[in-house]
């Protein structure tokens, strides 16, 4: 994997951190050829969708990226 892809990587998953004050508990972000990927689990529908808006800042307005939200709401610890 390259520097600036994992340097990516990184600035999406701050990004989601920060957009939910770091909820989003085992966060992974993963680039593909065409799409994000991102795994978690949040104990909230509102935080989920907290942490898409996030990428989509993240992404820019315009992009045309696919993104895969795999992140697994539970009210378990």
């Amino acid at each position: 994997m390259t520097t600036g892809r994992r340097a990516f990587e990184e600035m999406i998953k701050d990004r989601i951190v920060q957009h939910t004050c770091g909820k989003i508990c085992s966060l992974q972000v993963e680039l593909a050829s065409d799409r994000v990927i991102i795994h978690g689990r949040a104990s909230s529908y509102y935080l989920k969708q907290l942490a898409l808006q996030g990428v989509r800042k993240a992404l820019g307005i315009d992009s045309k990226t696919e993104i895969e939200l795999n992140v697994e709401v539970s009210s378990q610890p």
